[in-house]
C-alpha cells in the first residue's frame, strides 16, 4: 500500500522556554500556548501553531537535576548550551495501517505509551514508530498516527496571531533526496523538502501566511547521541 505522510511538528530547542518562545512569536506573528511537560525526561514545551495539523514545539530542560540521571535529558540539554536549535522533527501518517507498514519498514514495533501530560493533567498515548529522540539524535524523523485530528496540538486555543500561518510549504533538512528515500521509503518524495547535504537535521521551515511566506531558521542540532558520560542514549 502507499504511505502518505505529512510534517506533523518540529523540535525548537531553547534554554529558555518562555524567552525562546516569546522570541519566536514576536518574530513570526504566530500564537502560542502552554503546551505541557514529559514526566519521564524533565522537558516541558510551549506550542506554535504553524496551520492545520502542523506546529513548532519551544522545548526546555525544566528538571535541572534530570541531566544528572536521564541520558536523553543530556543529550537535550547539551544542544540547547549554544542557544536555538532545531531538535529534531516528527511525520504523520493518516491510519493505522500506513503506521503498521512503517514499522515494517523501519523493523519496529508501533510504540503506544504516554509522552506529554498537558496542563489539565491529561496524558494521553502518543502513537509512533520508532523511538523519537533516538531518531533526532541522527537527525532523522520518526512517525505518529493521531487519530482524531480535533485533538490535534495545532488545532488548540492559543494567544491571540498577528500573522495567521496556514501550513508549511517547505523545510531545508541535511542529507540528501536519496538518504531520506532509504529512511523513509518512497513515501519521503511526496515530503517539501529541500536538501542542502549538510549533517542531518532541520535547518529552515517556510511557512505560508496571511502576509505571505514566512521562514524560520535556526541551527541545526550538531553533537551525537553519546552523553559527556560517555554512556549510550536510550
Amino acid at each position: 500500500m502507499d504511505t502518505m505522510l505529512h510534517i506533523d511538528h518540529i523540535s525548537l530547542g531553547a534554554r529558555n522556554i518562555y524567552e525562546g518562545t516569546e522570541r519566536l512569536c514576536e518574530e513570526t506573528g504566530f500564537g502560542q500556548y502552554e503546551g505541557g511537560w514529559f514526566p519521564h525526561l524533565g522537558i516541558a514545551n510551549r506550542i506554535v501553531p504553524l496551520g492545520p495539523a502542523q506546529y513548532i514545539e519551544v522545548e526546555s530542560v525544566i528538571d535541572a537535576y534530570s541531566p544528572q540521571t536521564n541520558p536523553n535529558a543530556r543529550w537535550f540539554y547539551d544542544q540547547i548550551e549554544g542557544g536555538d536549535v532545531f531538535i529534531g522533527w516528527c511525520l504523520r501518517v493518516d491510519t493505522r495501517d500506513e503506521l503498521e507498514q512503517m514499522a515494517i519498514h523501519f523493523g519496529t514495533d508501533v510504540i503506544d505509551k504516554p509522552l506529554r501530560k498537558r496542563t489539565d493533567g491529561i496524558q494521553r498515548n502518543a502513537i509512533r514508530v520508532p523511538e523519537t529522540i533516538p531518531c533526532w539524535q541522527r537527525g532523522l524523523p520518526n512517525v505518529f498516527l493521531i487519530e482524531d485530528l480535533a485533538d490535534h496540538p495545532a488545532a488548540q486555543p492559543r494567544s491571540e496571531e498577528k500573522t495567521a500561518p496556514r501550513g508549511i510549504t517547505w523545510m531545508e533538512v541535511g542529507g540528501t533526496e536519496e538518504d531520506m528515500r532509504s529512511w523513509l521509503g518512497d513515501g519521503a518524495a511526496d515530503l517539501p523538502l529541500k536538501y542542502n547535504g549538510e549533517r542531518p537535521g532541520v535547518y529552515a521551515v517556510a511557512v505560508a501566511t496571511d502576509r505571505g511566506e514566512v521562514v524560520i531558521r535556526r541551527t541545526a542540532v550538531t553533537r551525537t547521541g553519546v552523553p559527556r558520560d560517555g554512556a549510550a542514549s536510550r
